[in-house]
């Protein structure tokens, strides 16, 4: 139980920043900029395309890539619209490839990729038919400049090609996107789950050990009242039957107990017939501790108040500062410890702290981690209707503190 280093503290929302979409961003702004000047370039030079129109239709080639990470299924028309209106315009005079020029062919590709990535895979595939038949219209009608047919066909196979890649690359991140999507939805409803389980286990161990308690009190009250007419012989025959009904009523509730205990109890759980520890046995559990490493229990109660404090109480006390030793022998190894179990204004408080670990990085317990961990202890307190704080300390330590009222486990009870 030790405290996590600040650079493990959870930044704020508003702070947070998701490297991955700012990467995004930028190397995509950097492909639009890279397009735009390549393509209206060559565009103006090399296909004897108006200069003001290469430079539109570029600007729409390479702004595409960007409305792809916002609005996939219109960034894909767009660039298949650019693409034809460059290929409609362009002239293959220059010996450039025709009737897709390779800034064309790129952007097209890119654009397709992110669309698909970003789940419009479907309108990609549509536009990807569209845009391959369009240019193949017009590189074989020869509606520019005529230009060999083998050409032709090699800039088309490639075009087709390239962008096919991209789009089947897009939808394989696309799927593997839904996939992991779908692992954290099942982790998130798995570790819900777990979470329910191990507090519905914890409390069912609690009442177990409740079980015991209470059932000696009931013992006891049914002892006393089934001896009361031998040992006092003057009752009135009210009185007897008095006691009689009393005994009756404390067997009945005694059997109901056990029932309900049958119920709690797990297939795999195994009948406890040691007596439930309590007050007592603090400073035995404090001196094994102290073998493994340096415990000190300093019990500030004041006999009359540790004798009065019910079992209930007590046994909450000791499972409290035996979950705190074994976090401290998990997380601290070797790191001292001190117990305090003395009487507050608010009840009886029991406090738990330990140093920083001796030569090696602190590990802090998670506050909710399952089973007996620090969550047992919260639920175990908040049943008696108390209080219990765990956090890091200044020093590299751990401390837990309890508040448990007095007198509220014997009314329960």
């Amino acid at each position: 139980m030790t405290a996590s280093t600040p650079s493990a503290l959870p930044q704020p929302p508003a702070l947070r920043i998701d490297g991955s979409r700012v990467l995004l961003w930028g190397a995509t702004t950097t492909a639009t900029v890279a397009i735009l000047a390549v393509s209206a370039a060559l565009s103006a030079t090399l296909y004897a395309t108006p200069v003001v129109v290469a430079l539109l239709l570029s600007a729409a080639l390479g702004g595409a890539l960007l409305l792809a990470l916002v609005r996939p299924a219109a960034a894909v028309a767009v660039s298949a619209a650019a693409v034809l209106l460059l290929s409609l315009l362009g002239s293959p005079a220059g010996g450039g490839p025709w009737p897709v020029a390779v800034p064309s062919t790129i952007a097209f590709a890119a654009a397709l990729g992110l669309a698909a990535a970003g789940g419009a895979w479907r309108a990609a595939g549509v536009v990807w038919t569209v845009a391959v038949a369009a240019t193949s219209i017009v590189g074989w009608s020869g509606m520019r400049a005529p230009a060999t047919s083998g050409a032709v066909t090699a800039d088309l196979i490639v075009f087709a090609a390239v962008s096919a890649a991209a789009l089947g690359g897009g939808v394989l991140v696309a799927r593997w996107q839904d996939v992991r999507r779908q692992l954290l939805r099942e982790q998130r409803i798995s570790a819900s789950e777990q979470a329910l389980r191990e507090v519905a286990e914890e409390r069912t161990r609690i009442a177990r050990e409740l079980h015991d308690v209470v059932a000696h009190g009931m013992s006891a009250i049914q002892v006393q009242a089934s001896s009361a007419r031998y040992r006092l012989p003057d009752l009135s025959p009210d009185a007897v039957a008095e006691f009689d009904e009393l005994a009756a009523t404390a067997r009945s509730a005694m059997g109901e107990m056990r029932a309900l205990l049958g119920v709690l109890r797990s297939e795999d759980a195994t009948a406890e017939t040691a007596p439930q520890p309590g007050l007592g046995d603090l400073a035995a559990l404090v001196a094994a501790a102290g073998r493994r490493g340096t415990a000190h229990l300093d019990d500030r109660l004041a006999p009359e108040i540790a004798a009065a404090v019910d079992p209930v109480l007590a046994l909450a006390v000791y499972r409290i500062v035996q979950e705190s030793l074994s976090n401290v022998a998990r997380h601290a190894t070797g790191a001292a410890v001190e117990v305090v179990v003395e009487h507050v204004s608010g009840g009886l408080q029991v406090a738990v702290a330990n140093s920083a670990p001796p030569g090696r990085p602190a590990s802090a317990p998670a506050p909710d981690a399952g089973g007996h961990g620090i969550r047992g202890m919260r639920e175990r307190a908040e049943l008696l209707g108390g209080t219990l704080e765990a956090a890091p300390c200044a020093d590299g330590g751990f401390r837990v503190r309890a508040v448990l009222p007095l007198g509220v486990g014997k009314e329960s009870a």
